[in-house]
């Protein structure tokens, strides 16, 4: 799937979303439109691990294709057409940013376990520059989960000493990826407006026994 291309078309036709929920339907609706054939699914259990669920499973030609979202905004309230959106401050970007890392450990996982896998993908679509933006320093203690422009994630990462036992809370655990992905932000639209640029970014997953 050239999953590039579907969200430069829903870019176009949906330029900001209400919630998580309604991008998730809307990217799976453009999928479906793109290529007419495939089966999607949303919030699928796989049958060996009933208790995750995958957010868009796409069959398509008898491959299968994994994908999780996360949509993080930023507090802006805009009319867009005659519709307006009023979106939240989701803030906490430092554990935003370990659940990006969280997606693709998932999604790797479902690369060894699912039947006919051919790849997947974790796709984040924001209005918060602090997630492209370089941390200023380096030493903040979530600096290993950063997913800032040309970020390379791979191997083991784990929460700085300074990083109190609150703020980790239900994210103890390290994360560890067996491939290596390269963060890469890519425009989605900009409403002309503080705080209306949106960028996407997508890390790829495959099976490296394909």
């Amino acid at each position: 799937m050239n999953v590039h291309a579907i969200m430069k078309t829903l870019g176009e036709k949906r330029p900001i979303f209400h919630s998580e929920a309604d991008f998730q339907f809307a990217l799976a609706w453009e999928i479906q439109r793109e290529y007419p054939t495939a089966e999607i699914r949303l919030e699928y259990p796989p049958m060996n691990e009933p208790n995750k669920y995958i957010d868009i499973f796409v069959c398509l030609n008898g491959q299968s294709y994994p994908i999780e979202l996360k949509y993080a905004q930023k507090k802006l309230p805009v009319l867009v057409g005659k519709e307006q959106y009023n979106l939240k401050n989701h803030g906490a970007q430092d554990l935003g940013k370990y659940d990006f890392i969280k997606d693709i450990c998932r999604v790797e996982l479902f690369a060894k376990n699912l039947s006919e896998f051919e790849s997947g993908y974790v796709i984040w679509l924001t209005n918060d520059p602090n997630y492209w933006n370089t941390p200023r320093n380096t030493d903040v203690g979530y600096y290993a989960f950063s997913v800032h422009q040309g970020a390379k994630k791979t191997g083991s990462m784990a929460w700085g000493d300074a990083v109190g036992s609150g703020t980790t809370k239900g994210r103890e655990k390290a994360l560890v990826l067996s491939g290596e992905y390269e963060i890469t932000w890519n425009d989605y639209s900009d409403l002309n407006v503080k705080d209306g640029i949106f960028k996407y970014a997508i890390s790829c997953i495959r099976n490296n026994d394909n």
